[in-house]
């Protein structure tokens, strides 16, 4: 009876440790995207200026004068999101805010030829979204599909709201960052006056970062 039950034993033991990995609980992966943006503003200004001076005598004598103008301006702005995705998972992630714009629709009427401009004021959301699939791999590495976008309201004061958006599908070392992707501008204008000259130059990069960590 005893070796009956010592067979048993050893057999649950058996069967516990034969149990297949997929019986125990999946993993993490953090997956964390973050967006930099830099940019630089300058303008260098030389402006003239001139008079004419009566002297004492009733003589006339010209006067002039130079003004030179130089300012730099630089902007940095960093924003992230990181979202936990279980092995082999997916998951949606939106962080935005409701942002009030202006907005003109005209409607024509072809059977009279006249028309009628109507304006009102429309919402639209301004922030970042992380659509990500991951999956582990041997060699601690990450398989990652994601999707992020990222809006914003652009830097000139004019109200126009741009966004990035970068859709791919790679394989990361866990806990490494790497460069998603990016984009640059380059603005160069030149205003000459009458008595002056002005220089103004915008640049500006945008760059992506994805850090895969499995937890």
């Amino acid at each position: 009876m005893r070796k009956w039950a010592v067979r048993r034993l050893i057999l649950l033991i058996a069967l516990v440790l034969a149990l297949p990995a997929a019986a125990q609980a999946p993993r993490q992966i953090r997956v964390a995207v973050e967006f930099r943006q830099a940019s630089q503003q300058s303008r260098d200004a030389v402006q003239g200026s001139g008079g004419v001076i009566i002297t004492e005598g009733g003589q006339a004598r010209p006067q002039a004068g130079v003004g030179v103008e130089s300012s730099q301006r630089r902007l940095q702005r960093s924003s992230g999101i990181f979202t936990l995705v279980q092995d082999g998972g997916e998951s949606l992630m939106t962080v935005a805010t409701q942002v009030p714009y202006q907005q003109a629709i005209f409607y024509r009427d072809y059977a009279t030829g006249s028309g009628l401009l109507a304006s009102g004021v429309s919402f639209q959301e301004v922030g970042t979204s992380l659509r990500v699939r991951a999956s582990l791999l041997a060699g601690n590495q990450v398989r990652v599909r994601l999707t992020p976008r990222i809006s914003y309201v652009a830097t000139d004061g004019s109200g126009a709201i741009d966004f990035t958006v970068a859709a791919t599908e790679l394989v990361v070392p866990s806990g490494r960052p790497v460069v998603l992707g990016g984009a640059t501008s380059d603005f160069h204008s030149v205003l000459r006056e009458m008595l002056g000259l002005t220089r103004e130059r915008a640049a500006g990069e945008s760059t992506i970062l994805l850090t895969a960590t499995a937890q």
